[in-house]
């Protein structure tokens, strides 16, 4: 039992080991990339940027503002923003709705521009984030018909774009991705007021280390594993599953309707996961975008149990995408969705081990592993953490202005409660248990909530 409580501990030090060296590996590669993308000409590639919004009257104008700084040098950039019918019975009397303000600041930016780049278009039935995608797309259908590769970008109302979007995005459409991805990093302004829990400031570099360590690398290493590009034995034994990620992922217009369009209840890690086992190319950006930060630990699990749904959903991506053609075999379709499974599974069960296995080796007095797996985890890995944190975030720029200005978290508090971030994101798919058994034994059906955004003024 020792020993495999020892095996267990060592595990958990060389994924901290391996985690420190992806993110480390990321961010350099996102420094020496994104600095080489030239800007698009007046014919580069059109992209039709898709906003769902529904309440988010607090971050609208600044979202729209920094759209509206892109599109100023961008004549193939549309911005269409969905909001729903169903707000004005959900909002106090008397307040603007999301699509009376927007149609507002849509015609003040257009009349600015001096053309029709915002579209306001309002969902009219009782569906969530998904459904509202999938009425824009029919919305694009009808005023836009499709010509040439056309893209379809999703951001969240609160996300602010890197302004080297255009030259980066032209680049990496002129290879012809089904899916293109700019990564979300949650963040707070520099003038934000409020403090944040320990836990909190935690998640923040835990964020940054799934972002540039996880998300970013997956994509990075599914473009090396091209079945042009290796033997394909070693592709198949190589390639990750890559999970869209709903801020900033950018689907080419005719692949939309190959995946099946957007899936409820969460929208974005179904088109990855078809993508990935259609063997279709995707390619990721070497830019993030920002949004707001969850603000306390019961909203982000809410949110993370919703993403613990759509990873088991993983089985019915399978067979969508099992009964379509395909570049990979079989056998190559099922390793990709045993590994998305996996993963969910190390999700929820992961800490729960590490920790009975710690704890038998402290009450054995064994505390060497513990203590070499506590120093990477709990000291090394979040300070390489903080410090390309604040590298990538030095080097964002915000679309009108010259550079950017966003915060850290508190450093002593995001050292202290880093280790305890496993545990934390955690308790999404524990949530999703518990929910899941609850609505069934209310015979009820399963719903998930929207996470609210307060706005930069509201911290």
């Amino acid at each position: 039992m020792i020993r495999i409580s020892r095996l267990l501990v060592a595990a958990w030090a060389a994924r901290s080991v391996y985690m420190t060296a992806s993110m480390a590996l990321a961010s350099r590669s996102m420094r020496r990339e994104a600095p080489d993308a030239p800007d698009a000409g007046e014919d580069g590639p059109v992209l039709t940027v898709v906003i769902p919004a529904l309440r988010e009257q607090a971050v609208m104008p600044r979202s729209l503002d920094c759209f509206a700084e892109l599109a100023a040098n961008w004549p193939g950039l549309r911005v269409v923003v969905v909001t729903a019918v169903r707000e004005a019975a959900e909002i106090p009397a008397g307040q603007d709705t999301t699509e009376e303000l927007c149609h507002e600041l849509a015609r003040g930016h257009n009349e600015q521009l001096g053309r029709e780049i915002f579209h306001v278009v309002s969902y009219p039935g009782q569906g969530r984030r998904a459904s509202q995608l999938n009425h824009a797309v029919a919305f694009l259908d009808e005023l836009f018909p499709p010509q040439g590769d056309e893209y379809v970008a999703v951001f969240d109302a609160d996300a602010v774009p890197d302004a080297r979007l255009r030259g980066q995005f032209a680049r990496a459409a002129a290879r012809r991705p089904a899916m293109i991805q700019q990564p979300m990093l949650p963040a707070l302004p520099a003038r934000a007021a409020g403090g944040r829990s320990a836990v909190m400031c935690g998640q923040d570099l835990a964020t940054f280390r799934r972002t540039v360590g996880i998300e970013y690398r997956r994509i990075k290493v599914a473009c090396w594993c091209r079945p042009s590009h290796r033997p394909r034995w070693v592709a198949a034994l190589a390639r990750p599953m890559v999970y869209g990620v709903g801020s900033g992922i950018i689907v080419r217009r005719d692949v939309i309707e190959k995946v099946g369009f957007f899936q409820e209840p969460h929208d974005d890690l179904a088109v990855g996961h078809r993508l990935s086992m259609a063997g279709e190319p995707i390619d990721v950006l070497p830019s993030v975008n920002i949004v707001e930060p969850y603000q306390d630990t019961a909203s982000m699990a809410r949110a993370f149990s919703s993403v613990a749904f759509a990873n088991a959903a993983t089985r019915h991506d399978y067979r969508f995408a099992a009964s379509r053609p395909s570049r990979l075999t079989r056998f190559e379709q099922r390793l990709l969705a045993a590994r998305a499974l996996a993963d969910g599974a190390a999700w929820a069960l992961g800490p729960l081990v590490i920790a009975a296995a710690a704890a038998h080796l402290v009450a054995r007095r064994r505390f060497a592993p513990v203590a070499g797996a506590a120093v990477l985890t709990g000291l090394v890995e979040p300070a390489v953490a903080y410090r390309l944190r604040g590298r990538l975030l030095d080097a964002f720029h915000t679309p009108g202005t010259s550079g950017g200005s966003w915060q850290q978290p508190q450093r002593a508090a995001a050292f202290a409660t880093y280790p305890l971030q496993p545990a934390v994101t955690a308790l999404g798919p524990w949530l999703l248990a518990v929910r899941a058994s609850a609505a069934r034994l209310r015979g009820r059906p399963l719903r998930f909530t929207k996470t609210e955004h307060l706005g930069e003024n509201a911290h």
